[in-house]
Formats: structure tokens, C-alpha cells, sequence
């Protein structure tokens, strides 16, 4: 089974819980899963994943125990992408994957596609002060950290690199000044507007 989150109005709790989320009225798209197309609802792995909705008061989250032959993982970034592109929309249908196959952290905003009606012994609301995950606080701050921490291994001057084409953007935004001292392999950058004067050593991709 799965746990997965799913967000209704106020008014749209009580319905939800005792009767269940049909699939004919709650599929939110149509999508190629294991290569048949199928409708599916939109769920969460995480109640954070979208923010507005977890602060609102005009909404609930139902957690949501999905058989995992009905629950699949897909990457919700290239489908927003994909809508005006069908390139990327094929990327998109390649990220679907089994839930249970898939891993934390692939994706920076996964999104869960339920190919199945959730019947009303499978939801609860969620209790936002007990319930939560612990594991992570959500997806795309664990997306983040999992790439970041990828291109630490693979390049060892990976902060470097990350500071000195940072403060070049600043530069291009004229925030910044910079002098490159090409001889001891240094930049110098002057904050405009607080004066301030930090280096940088200047990065290789080797």
C-alpha cells in the first residue's frame, strides 16, 4: 500500500471521506501509464508539495492508502512543460513509473496518478500536527539536496563553481563588480550596494 495526500475544500471533506473519490468525478487527466491511457487523480507524496493549499484554511488534505497496483509516480514539472511541447511531453510519459519502484527525490515535484476509484475505508483526514512525514519536509527541497549533493561527488570544487556563476549573474545585473585575477586563479567580487569584497576561486570542470 501507499500513502499519499490529496487535497479537498471545506465542503467537499465530509462528502469525500463517507462516500469515497470516484474516479469518474474526481480524475483530474488522461495520461499513457504502462502503455494503455488511462484517467487518473492527481495525488501528492508529501502535503507540502503544494504549499498553498497546506496553509489555506479553505481546504483539507485527505491521506489516501492506495493499493500500489493503482498508484503510480510521474514527474508533474515536464507534464506543465509538456503542455506546449509535445517532446517533453514524451519525457514525461517515460517518467511514469511504478510507485513502488519509484525513489525519493528523482523528481523535484512527483505527482502520484491513482488509476483507481479510493474507496472511503481508504481516507482519512490528515491531523497536520501528528500526521505529518518526518522524513523529509518536502519534495522539492529533497530534489534539491539529492542534485546538489550528485554534482558534489562527481566535481569536488562543485561550491565553487556554484558561487562563482552566481555572482557572474550579479555581475550581469550590475549588483556586483569583479576583478579576475587570471594569475592566481581568483575572482574578486565588490557588493554595490553594501561595499563588501569577497573571492572566489576561479573554477575548472576538470
Amino acid at each position: 500500500m501507499a500513502d499519499v495526500f490529496y487535497y479537498v475544500s471545506n465542503i467537499e471533506v465530509s462528502n469525500s471521506v463517507s462516500c469515497g473519490l470516484k474516479l469518474s468525478e474526481w480524475g483530474e487527466k488522461e495520461v499513457r501509464v504502462e502503455g494503455i491511457t488511462r484517467n487518473c487523480i492527481r495525488a501528492l507524496l508529501n502535503p507540502k508539495d503544494d504549499i498553498d493549499k497546506y496553509k489555506s484554511d479553505n481546504f483539507k488534505c485527505l491521506r489516501l492508502d492506495i493499493k500500489l497496483r493503482h498508484c503510480f509516480v510521474a514527474d508533474s514539472m515536464l507534464y506543465r512543460a509538456g503542455e506546449e511541447n509535445p517532446e517533453v511531453m514524451e519525457l514525461y510519459n517515460e517518467s511514469i513509473v511504478p510507485a513502488e519502484n519509484y525513489v525519493f527525490g528523482t523528481y523535484r515535484i512527483p505527482e502520484c496518478l491513482i488509476t483507481s476509484t479510493v474507496l472511503s475505508d481508504q481516507i482519512e483526514v490528515l491531523d497536520k500536527r501528528i500526521d505529518l512525514p518526518i522524513l523529509y519536509d518536502n519534495s522539492e527541497d529533497l530534489y534539491e539536496t539529492n542534485l546538489i549533493e550528485n554534482y558534489r561527488e562527481e566535481y569536488g570544487n562543485f561550491n565553487d563553481i556554484m558561487l562563482y556563476t552566481f555572482n557572474l549573474r550579479l555581475v550581469e545585473e550590475g549588483k556586483v563588480s569583479m576583478i579576475n585575477d587570471e594569475k592566481n586563479g581568483i575572482a574578486i567580487f565588490k557588493n554595490n550596494r553594501s561595499k563588501n569584497i569577497f573571492t572566489v576561486k576561479i573554477p575548472t570542470l576538470e
